[in-house]
């Protein structure tokens, strides 16, 4: 199982000139495992920068399985930004969604989290 990180779905809604064919193949891939876990915190993040129901029936479609916030996750994350200082809230909620879906791997075009050295999951660049 992959879960993806924000930029990847901004990439590929947006048609991003530079990152459309790689965050394309990225999402293609993580089909291939079955439904994509998807993060809430990952909808928030997509729908702050629109207002489009483009984006909204994009994320309802069958390909995705929502995982909510929940306590066990918010401890989780919490234990990794306190093991790992400089991640951000946001991306630690990502992560630990990923560990507590018992993803295989997580994708990001995110620098910060490509140095990550996790034992629970790998972390890829898009």
């Amino acid at each position: 199982m992959i879960l993806l990180d924000t930029n990847i779905y901004i990439y590929f809604l947006e048609k991003n000139p530079e990152f459309f064919e790689s965050s394309e193949k990225a999402i293609k891939e993580a089909l291939n495992y079955g439904l994509i876990p998807l993060p809430t915190i990952t909808i928030m993040e997509v729908m702050s920068g629109t207002d489009s129901k483009k984006v909204l029936d994009f994320f309802a479609g069958r390909e995705f399985k929502v995982c909510d916030f929940t306590s066990s996750t918010a401890i989780l994350a919490g234990r990794l930004r306190y093991e790992h200082e400089a991640l951000r809230a946001a991306d630690a909620i990502h992560v630990a969604t990923a560990i507590e879906q018992k993803a295989d791997r997580f994708i990001t075009n995110d620098g910060k989290l490509l140095d990550l050295n996790l034992k629970e999951i790998e972390i890829r660049n898009l």
